[in-house]
């Protein structure tokens, strides 16, 4: 019978996708012990605070809103405090944001859409060049926004569902502010469902209120608790006065090439599933009987796009938050390949076969990443020379040689080293790159980054003379903090510790006397100063 013949394309399907889940399930936890970048190191850093009771933006300041450190500090408690601890949590919040991308295909188009949908996504985001295999926020942002978004498409009649959807999108948006554009699409695809009346509501109105009640709830709350505790100006800068200023610094030029720069990575290794997910947007000309479903697919990877592009960044990272959308389309598209097959052996072939190539080519493509190189060299193919290997080997060192309850400096952006040291930063400063922007706060964060430092007289004093961990030279930034720094060390400090990083396969390692005679090769390195007695 048909259907017989239906389940037994879908246990093809199945056992294939199986196939490559347990791939990205070999790749991920073979890269488990990748060290962390610099945003994995702010989170780990501000969420090792919080387990200490201490509020995000009293003792640091980032611009993310603070559900990031609350994920994270519950990663920390439960798995513990180490690189391989982190990047385990990721692969249970990547594989369970699939299954949830598994069920809303499902139900959007068929079962065998879910299971490629599913794949795609787990597939897409191990890719080096969105940066997958760190825990990134993007992962955190749309385990809830996608669970939010499928609880919207099943609600009938039932209140608690226009609630909870609303509520999870809201803890999407207090993981990232980009995650507002998934609450817009929630908002817009509630309206449209009002208006089409294919399925009518008994009473819109109030589940209009219920989703924006629960949509508003997580920053509520969090507002309260920033009210309460007397912190809520320093919430308020951190995240909405500062982040705005940040977000309209890149002009529109310059975006469109970072887009392009980037997207091209991706689209290099991913060319199959973002060709299919093309084919989904066109196929709409030849599938009549989806107009709802496809409404719903086109406005989500449209809201998807908008939530990549605030500050015109387009980082690498930012594109994960894409990749729901375009696994979505990407299924459409393989739905629609074999939809007009008259023959169920014609179709099983063509589904089997679009299947192996779509997610084979991206493993062969980046079989040199997935498969030979060592966590280590990852991280150098992917970052450069920048010093996150190297910062285990600094944490160690100043742990070692310091009290617990010393103080850190990191003149740099390498948060990362704060939580390795267990050491509490001297600044609330933890990156340069707020200083050195073209911002009318610069001059005022220089200011009070040496008033801290000055008054807290960190044991230790890292400087990171690298580009990366600055990114600005540029002659209209205020030279004050470099000025200061180089005064203020030769004064109170001693050298005691230079790493300098030669290339991809080395770094020279000098500490105590010896880092006192050392002229550093390279200018990628980094210089540790203690606190003359």
């Amino acid at each position: 019978s048909i259907q017989v013949r239906e389940n037994y394309q879908r246990l093809y399907l199945l056992g294939l996708a199986v196939v490559f889940f347990g791939i990205v399930l070999w790749v991920r936890l073979r890269l488990l012990g990748l060290p962390l970048e610099r945003d994995e190191g702010e989170y780990a850093y501000m969420a090792q605070q919080l387990l200490q009771g201490i509020l995000p933006y009293t003792e640091t300041q980032s611009m993310k809103f603070p559900g990031v450190y609350f994920v994270y500090a519950g990663v920390l408690q439960i798995f513990g405090e180490s690189p391989s601890s982190i990047h385990f949590s990721l692969i249970f919040v990547n594989l369970t944001t699939a299954f949830l991308l598994f069920f809303l295909g499902k139900k959007l188009l068929n079962p065998s859409s879910g299971i490629f949908a599913a794949a795609c996504f787990s597939v897409l985001t191990l890719s080096p060049g969105l940066q997958g295999v760190w825990a990134n926020s993007e992962h955190f942002v749309l385990l809830p926004a996608i669970a939010g978004i499928l609880l919207l498409w099943v609600a009938q009649d039932q209140p608690a569902h226009f609630l909870f959807s609303g509520f999870l999108l809201g803890c999407s948006l207090l993981i990232k502010q980009h995650a507002v554009f998934f609450c817009l699409f929630g908002a817009l695809y509630l309206i449209f469902r009002i208006i089409d009346k294919s399925q009518p509501f008994k009473n819109p109105i109030k589940y209009v209120l219920l989703f924006t009640i629960g949509g508003m709830a997580p920053l509520i709350i969090t507002a309260l608790i920033y009210g309460a505790s007397g912190k809520f100006s320093e919430f308020w800068f951190c995240t909405v006065q500062y982040a705005s200023e940040y977000v309209s610094l890149t002009a529109l030029g310059e975006g469109f090439e970072n887009f392009k720069y980037n997207f091209a990575q991706i689209v290099e290794s991913n060319f199959p599933i973002l060709w299919l997910s093309l084919v989904g947007m066109a196929s709409v000309t030849w599938i009549k009987d989806r107009k709802r479903e496809y409404i719903f697919l086109l406005g989500f990877f449209v809201c998807s796009f908008l939530a990549i592009t605030p500050g015109l960044y387009f980082r690498p990272h930012y594109f994960l938050l894409w990749m729901p959308a375009i696994s979505l389309l990407a299924a459409a598209g393989f739905d629609g390949l074999v939809h007009r097959f008259p023959f169920s052996g014609i179709k099983n072939l063509t589904q089997v076969g679009i299947l192996i190539l779509a997610l084979g080519i991206p493993f062969l493509m980046q079989k040199e990443t997935f498969f030979k190189l060592s966590p280590i060299q990852v991280t150098r193919s992917v970052y450069g020379l920048n010093p996150f290997s190297e910062s285990l080997e600094v944490a160690r060192y100043i742990r070692e040689h310091s009290g617990k309850n010393s103080k850190l400096a990191v003149l740099g952006s390498e948060p990362q080293i704060y939580f390795f040291s267990h050491r509490r930063a001297a600044t609330r400063h933890i990156y340069m790159y707020p200083l050195m922007e073209p911002h009318v706060y610069a001059r005022q964060m220089q200011a009070e980054l040496i008033r801290e430092v000055e008054k807290s007289g960190p044991e230790f004093v890292m400087v990171a003379n690298l580009a990366g961990s600055w990114v600005s030279s540029r002659p209209d930034i205020s030279p004050m903090l470099k000025d200061w720094a180089q005064g203020y060390l030769n004064d109170e400090y001693e050298k005691k510790g230079v790493v300098d990083i030669i290339s991809n396969d080395e770094t020279i390692y000098k500490w105590g006397e010896e880092a006192m005679g050392y002229h550093p090769q390279s200018r990628y390195h980094l210089l540790i100063y203690k606190k003359r007695i």
